[in-house]
């Protein structure tokens, strides 16, 4: 047990280590915009990594079906939660569904389950996006926003890729020039996306009177929401229909655990500006206390689909 923790745990530690280095160069160069290093996150560095994966491990049209399912009882669970808070119901709401599948999923699935592990987690990372940008801004505005969808650029990699892997047409076919360029942008694209997040974290300033919804949000989405979803995961397995494979639970499961994603912040500041930064802050904790959280749920995914 105590190697299997300790083993979860440093496979953790990298990733949070590089957030924590875009944290410290965001304070000390505070007066610096970090608008380059967002656009160069956004239109390159994730649409390189999510391409790479969805064509080396093009997911199957059931995975994708089942991960949907499992991703809008998740939604309708927040969405009841949120309704049960008669203040922050946005942050909360935004909170629970708006994960950190990418940025920090990716390098720590890869880190415990390597590249087929990441090709899952890519598969999730699409249906956590499909479902923020529809009907998340759906339910809190009452409008079906659709094309926030196409306004991602790493959508349009993961289509390329999912459609390129499905012919059989491989980026590994590149000539060898073209082909070392391709390597070199994809072993950077994930260290970059994570610093990407610290220097995002280092600009949210911190109001301690509201430190009781910081805590509660945290709290839910990285142990009650996850809880519920191991229960449900575990029901469907019994269904031949719904079931998923020993390593797609694990998959699915922990990206469920995973702190909330920056993209939160954007959603609450569109419908409710005011609350912006209780959202960034939201981020932060939940990013500081994934340090524990994850690995403890590493350990359990492990112990239950060995």
């Amino acid at each position: 047990m105590t190697s299997l923790i300790k083993n979860a745990f440093n496979a953790v530690l990298p990733s949070f280590l590089m957030i924590f280095s875009g944290f410290a160069y965001g304070k000390i160069f505070k007066n610096y915009s970090i608008e380059l290093f967002s656009k160069v996150a956004t239109w390159l560095m994730a649409p390189v990594i999510t391409y790479a994966f969805v064509n080396d491990y093009t997911p199957e049209y059931v995975i994708l079906a089942k991960f949907s399912f499992g991703f809008f009882l998740m939604f309708l669970i927040s969405y009841i939660s949120s309704r049960l808070h008669s203040t922050d119901r946005e942050i909360i709401f935004t909170g629970n569904v708006y994960v950190n599948s990418g940025y920090l999923g990716y390098p720590v699935l890869l880190a415990l389950w390597g590249e087929r592990g990441l090709a899952f987690g890519v598969v999730y990372s699409f249906v956590n996006v499909l479902f923020g940008s529809t009907l998340l801004p759906a339910f809190i505005s009452g409008r079906l926003e659709l094309k926030n969808v196409f306004r991602l650029p790493f959508i349009y990699a993961m289509v390329a890729g999912w459609i390129f892997g499905k012919l059989g047409i491989s980026y590994k076919q590149l000539p060898a020039g073209f082909l070392s360029y391709f390597t070199w942008l994809k072993g950077m694209a994930i260290p970059f996306l994570l610093f990407q997040v610290g220097l995002s974290i280092a600009r949210i300033e911190l109001n301690k009177r509201d430190l009781k919804t910081y805590v509660l949000v945290s709290f839910e989405r990285l142990v009650v929401i996850p809880m519920i979803m191991l229960f449900f995961v575990l029901l469907t397995n019994t269904s031949r229909v719904l079931r998923l494979g020993s390593l797609e639970s694990k998959v699915f499961l922990l990206e469920c655990a995973m702190p909330i994603g920056v993209n939160s912040v954007v959603v609450v500041s569109t419908f409710k500006g005011d609350a912006a930064g209780k959202a960034g802050i939201s981020v932060a904790l939940s990013t500081l206390l994934s340090l524990l959280t994850l690995p403890l749920w590493a350990v359990v995914l492990e112990k239950i689909w060995k």
